[in-house]
């Protein structure tokens, strides 16, 4: 099991990964999302703290939030992230 440093820079490797594949942009997603603990769970949670150049790029902020919905929601693990990322 990955530590929570661990799964914050897959999660960020993750996303620049995808922005890159699909998008053809490139973006430091470490400034663009927070981690935080879920009150309930106690699971590591991804909260979105989009600048101005995502917020303006609707397509890509939808893109996003779909992505960091679904890895809170434990759809995408680690296992899917990485696996992604080797193709």
């Amino acid at each position: 099991m990955y530590n929570q440093l661990s799964f914050q820079k897959l999660v960020i490797q993750y996303l620049e990964f995808l922005i890159a594949e699909d998008f053809n942009l490139e973006y430091r997603m470490s400034r663009e999302i927070n981690f935080t603990e879920n009150l309930v769970s106690h699971s590591l949670i991804i909260v979105p703290d989009f600048s101005d150049k995502i917020n303006l790029n609707a397509p890509l902020k939808e893109y996003l939030e779909t992505i960091i919905y679904h890895i809170n929601q434990k759809v995408i693990d680690s296992e899917d992230m990485h696996r992604t990322m080797i193709q």
